[in-house]
C-alpha cells in the first residue's frame, strides 16, 4: 500500500506536480482577477481543505461510504464545515463576496489535493505502477476534478458571504450567518431554498440587487445545495462518459465565479 510513497518518481516528480496543482489554479484564480490576497492566508485555506478531505476519507472508510450521491454530499458537507469555520477566522477581510470565494476556492483545491492522491495511490496500486493510466488520470483530474473542488466550495463561499455582507438575520450587516446555520428552515424558506430562489433572482438573472428580507441560513442553505447540484452533474458526465462535459462544467464554473468576484456588494 506504501510502495509509492518511496518511489523515486513520486518524491521527484508525482508528489511536487500534485501539490502545485492546486496552487497553480489557485494562484490563477487570486491573482487573474486582482484580489491578491495574502498568501499566508490562501495556504492556511488550502490546509483547512486538506483536513477536510482526511476527516472525509478516514470517516468514509470507516462507514463504508460507497453511495454515489452520498459520497456528493458528504465530500460537500465535509468542506463546507471547514470553509466555515475558516471563513468566521477570516471574516474581518469580507469587505467583498470576492473573499468568500476566494477561500472557498482554496479550501476545495486543498481537498482535491488529497484525494488526489489518494485516487492516484490505488491507481498506481491496480495498474502495477507509473503507466500510462496512472499519468492519464492525473491529468484528467488536474483539469476538471481538481478544478472541480475549487469551484463548488468557491460558489459555497459566494452565498456564505452575500450573507453576511447583506442584510440578513437580524438586519445587522456585520452578523454572522454562523450563528443560525443550524436552526432549522420553515417551510417557506424550504421553498426557496429547493427552488434556488437566490440563484434565479440574484445570480443569474439579476433581478434583485441585494439580499435584504432573505434569512442567512436559507442563503447559505441554498449554496450548500448548489454546490451538491455542481458536483453531482460533474460526476454524473464522468459516471456515463462525457468527460468534455464535465470539462465543460469546471471550467464555466471558474469563469462564472471570476465574473461574480467582481461585484462589490452581496449578491
Amino acid at each position: 500500500m506504501f510502495e509509492i510513497f518511496t518511489h523515486e518518481y513520486f518524491l521527484l516528480s508525482f508528489l511536487p506536480i500534485a501539490i502545485l496543482s492546486g496552487g497553480f489554479w489557485l494562484l490563477f484564480f487570486d491573482r487573474a482577477d486582482n484580489k491578491n490576497e495574502p498568501l499566508i492566508l490562501l495556504g492556511l485555506a488550502l490546509t483547512a481543505g486538506i483536513l477536510s478531505a482526511i476527516t472525509f476519507l478516514t470517516i468514509g472508510e470507516y462507514l463504508k461510504l460507497e453511495n454515489f450521491y452520498v459520497k456528493i454530499i458528504g465530500e460537500e458537507l465535509s468542506k463546507i464545515v471547514f470553509a466555515i469555520l475558516i471563513m468566521e477566522i477570516f471574516k474581518q477581510r469580507f469587505q467583498t463576496i470576492s473573499a468568500g470565494i476566494i477561500y472557498g476556492f482554496a479550501i476545495g483545491l486543498g481537498f482535491a489535493i488529497t484525494e488526489d492522491i489518494s485516487y492516484l495511490v490505488t491507481t498506481f496500486e491496480t495498474t502495477g505502477g507509473f503507466q500510462s493510466e496512472f499519468w492519464l488520470t492525473f491529468q484528467g483530474r488536474f483539469w476538471s476534478t481538481t478544478l472541480l473542488h475549487g469551484v463548488t466550495t468557491a460558489t459555497f463561499g459566494l452565498f456564505y458571504a452575500g450573507a453576511y455582507l447583506s442584510h440578513t438575520i437580524y438586519k445587522n450587516k456585520k452578523e454572522s450567518p454562523l450563528r443560525v446555520f443550524f436552526v432549522p428552515p420553515n417551510i417557506k424558506q424550504l421553498f426557496r431554498i429547493l427552488t434556488l430562489h437566490v440563484s434565479r433572482k440574484h445570480l443569474l438573472f439579476g433581478k434583485e440587487k441585494t439580499l435584504t428580507g432573505h434569512l442567512a441560513r436559507a442563503v447559505i442553505m441554498e449554496g450548500f445545495l448548489v454546490a451538491v447540484l455542481i458536483h453531482t452533474a460533474f460526476n454524473l458526465a464522468i459516471k456515463y462518459s462525457h468527460p468534455q462535459i464535465s470539462f465543460f462544467i469546471a471550467i464555466f464554473g471558474l469563469y462564472f465565479l471570476g465574473q461574480k468576484s467582481k461585484i462589490n456588494e452581496s449578491l
